[in-house]
């Protein structure tokens, strides 16, 4: 009876490990809002990185992280580093495309608590006088990030994190 049941755990693990294997080796996260604000507003409010951090909702689960800026605030090769709690770790944000007004792409590496790398963009789209602004992230998923995926929803966890700092992004843009 014991050996029936170590073998069902078994055979139980090895399915969990096998589907985990299946799973897609990349992930995208996506949010957009409509923002009563002009593209150049909001583009501003993206692409210098310290606005970005005005409304990013990560910049406020930790008001004692140490940020450090490289270089300019702004555009392309803008770049700053952030060492915080837990909840915020350790990384890199660099913006490595600017196309005025349309489009700011950014690298994230993660140091802490894990080590990853990811690829952020935002795409700016007039809609009569409302702006669209999509928030995106990309990364590629190791076997340990698939299996972790199988309990805990990335996608839900993490944009719900993009649909605040959309919301924030608005109340900043709309202000102006």
């Amino acid at each position: 009876m014991v050996k029936k049941i170590i073998l069902i755990i078994l055979l139980l693990i090895g399915c969990v490990l096998g589907y985990a294997a299946f799973q897609p080796s990349e992930y995208v996260i996506e949010r957009s809002i409509r923002i009563t604000a002009s593209q150049q507003t909001i583009f501003a409010n993206v692409n210098d990185l310290k606005k970005f951090n005005e409304w990013n909702p990560w910049a406020k689960l930790d008001p004692q992280t140490k940020m450090t800026f490289d270089g300019p605030t702004e555009g392309l090769g803008a770049s700053y580093k952030w060492e915080g709690n837990n909840e915020v770790g350790a990384g890199r944000m660099s913006i490595q495309k600017s196309v005025p007004n349309n489009l700011v792409q950014m690298k994230l590496e993660m140091f802490k608590p894990f080590e990853d790398v990811s690829f952020v963009e935002f795409i700016l789209k007039p809609e009569g006088r409302e702006t669209l602004i999509t928030w995106s992230m990309k990364g590629n998923a190791n076997y340990i990030y698939k299996l972790l995926c199988l309990f805990i929803n990335r996608d839900k966890l993490v944009g719900k994190e993009f649909e605040k700092g959309l919301s924030n992004l608005k109340l900043m843009s709309e202000k102006k």
